[in-house]
């Protein structure tokens, strides 16, 4: 599991050097520049988000059988 975090952490990192690099390398205006560059903040911001909430749902169900009294059958 943490080498899935890492990898997705590192490929993450990379796509965002990767984008913001090349949008400053394209001939456009401050503002066109900023404004992606505020969207792309935006969009990595909710991917993050909706990784996290993924990571608590495995979590708290990996977790779930553990939290059973040792007396209950399934």
């Amino acid at each position: 599991m943490k080498d899935l975090i890492k990898t997705t952490i590192v490929f993450a990192a990379g796509a965002a050097v990767g984008a913001a690099v090349a949008m400053l390398l394209t001939p456009k205006t401050g503002e066109e520049i900023r404004t992606q560059l505020r969207d792309l903040a935006e969009d990595a911001k909710k991917r993050a988000q909706d990784y996290c909430e993924q990571v608590k749902k495995d979590l708290t169900e990996a977790q779930a059988p553990a939290a059973q009294p040792a007396n209950e059958e399934a």
